[in-house]
C-alpha cells in the first residue's frame, strides 16, 4: 500500500471514529479469538449487521451457543482442523448501546468479545453539522480509499482459512461503501427545499407572522422579536416534517401554569430570555434536518405518540397537531402553527455535540433582514406541500 493510501486510511479512520480491520485477540477457557472480518456492527444495514468469527479451539464447538447484548444471535458455519467458524448476528434494530458484548459457550466454558454498534442516527447527528465542503472533502477521501481495496470486491461466501488478509480487506471495502452512500445521501438530500409544514398552506406575506417582525408586549422578559413564521390554520390541522431529519426534543406536557415559570424583572440574562421564549413554544418537537439546521414546531397541540427522540422521520411526515399551547390566553382562537428554523453555523473544528441552550442561541432564518426581502426570497427555502 503507498504512502498516499496510507494517509487516507488515517484520515478516515480519524474522522469516522470506525476501526476497521483486525480484532483484538480475547483468550479464555474455550479457545481463542483468531480471526473476525470486522469491528463493527451496522445495526441499519441488512448486510452489514453481521459478522464473522473464527476461534481456534481444542474443544468441539459445533453446538456452542452464542449470545449476548441487544439480541445478539449466531451459528456454526464450518469447520477446519482446530478452527470453528461462526456467524454472528445483531438482531435489535433499538440496540441504544455504542458497543456490545458477545458471549460463545459451551457447558461452563466461555469465551467473550466485543463489537462497535453503528446507527444511522448516530452517523446523521455527527455528519449532518458538518459544512457541504467538509463532507465533500471525506467524500473524496473515501474515494480514493474505495479504489485502493477494488481487488478485494468479489466475495466468496465459502470463507477459506487461508484468506484472512482478503476477507477482512473486502468487508472493510464494504464499510466504506456504506459510509460513502451515506455522505451521498446527506449532500443530496441538501439540495431539496424545506417542505411548507402544513399541507397546502402558503408562506405568509403578512407581516406580524414573519421572522423579525416586533413582539413588544414581552419585550421585557424575552428579545421582544418573533424568530420564525407563523401559519394560520384550522386547530388539529396536521404539522408535518419539513424535511428528512433526527427528533431531538420533544416537549408533549405543557399545562398553563407553565407560563409561571416565566423569569421578569431587570436584570435578566440573554439566557434567561432564551428560555422564557422557549415556554412561550409551549408543546414542540424539534427536528435536525439534513441541512443541520433545527426546526422548532411550536404551539402543538399533540405530539404524535410515534414521534419519539432520537427517530428518523421523513419528509412530510406527521408529527403531531396544531393548539395553542404555549399562549398565554385560554380563550385563544387565531390557530397557527408557529414555526422556528436555526440555522447551523457548521462549526467543523467543534468535538462536542450542541446542548439545548445552544440550539436555542443559533441564529434564525432572515435574521435582521426587511420584510420585503423575507417577502422575495423565503420560497428560496420552503416549498409548497400539497
Amino acid at each position: 500500500m503507498n504512502k498516499k493510501l496510507i494517509s487516507f486510511w488515517i484520515l478516515i479512520v480519524s474522522f469516522f471514529g470506525i476501526g476497521f480491520g483486525y480484532s483484538l485477540v480475547f483468550a479464555g477457557n474455550l479457545g481463542e479469538i483468531e480471526f473476525r472480518l470486522s469491528n463493527n456492527l451496522f445495526i441499519d444495514s441488512l448486510n452489514l449487521n453481521k459478522n464473522r468469527v473464527i476461534i481456534k479451539s481444542r474443544e468441539n464447538l459445533e453446538n456452542v451457543v452464542i449470545s449476548g447484548d441487544c439480541g445478539i444471535n449466531g451459528k456454526f458455519i464450518q469447520k477446519g482442523g482446530n478452527s470453528y467458524i461462526f456467524d454472528v448476528f445483531l438482531l435489535d434494530k433499538k440496540c441504544e448501546k455504542s458497543k456490545i458484548n458477545v458471549f460463545f459457550k459451551k457447558d461452563d466454558l466461555v469465551l467473550q468479545t466485543s463489537f462497535n454498534i453503528t446507527k444511522n442516527t448516530d452517523l446523521y447527528l455527527k455528519y449532518i453539522d458538518y459544512s457541504s465542503d467538509k463532507l465533500n472533502s471525506y467524500l473524496y477521501s473515501l474515494e480514493q480509499a474505495i479504489n485502493g481495496l477494488k481487488l478485494y470486491s468479489s466475495y466468496n461466501k465459502n470463507l477459506h482459512l487461508d484468506k484472512y488478509d482478503y476477507l477482512s480487506k473486502n468487508r472493510n471495502l464494504s464499510e466504506l461503501q456504506y459510509m460513502h452512500n451515506f455522505i451521498v445521501d446527506i449532500l443530496e438530500k441538501r439540495e431539496q427545499k424545506y417542505f411548507i409544514p402544513v399541507k397546502g398552506s402558503n408562506l405568509t406575506t403578512v407581516s406580524s407572522k414573519l421572522p423579525n417582525a416586533a413582539r413588544p408586549y414581552r419585550a421585557d422578559y424575552t428579545d421582544g422579536v418573533h424568530e420564525g413564521w407563523d401559519f394560520d390554520t384550522d386547530f388539529g390541522e396536521t404539522v408535518v416534517s419539513i424535511d428528512y431529519g433526527v427528533v431531538i426534543r420533544i416537549v408533549d406536557n405543557f399545562v398553563f401554569s407553565d407560563l409561571d415559570k416565566i423569569k421578569k424583572g431587570s436584570d435578566l440574562s440573554k439566557n434567561d430570555k432564551i428560555k422564557n421564549l422557549d415556554i412561550l413554544r409551549g408543546n414542540q418537537i424539534w427536528v435536525k434536518t439534513m441541512k443541520g439546521d433545527i426546526a422548532f414546531y411550536s404551539h402543538l397541540d399533540k405530539v404524535y405518540s410515534n414521534i419519539k427522540v432520537g427517530d428518523m422521520v421523513f419528509r412530510g411526515q406527521a408529527l403531531g397537531t396544531i393548539g395553542i399551547s404555549g399562549v398565554p390566553d385560554k380563550n385563544y382562537k387565531d390557530y397557527h402553527l408557529h414555526i422556528e428554523l436555526r440555522k447551523n453555523p457548521y462549526n467543523d473544528n467543534r468535538k462536542l455535540p450542541y446542548s439545548i441552550d445552544e440550539y436555542m442561541s443559533w441564529d434564525w432564518y432572515f435574521k435582521g433582514e426587511n420584510e420585503k426581502h423575507i417577502v422575495e426570497n423565503q420560497y428560496n427555502i420552503f416549498q409548497k406541500n400539497d
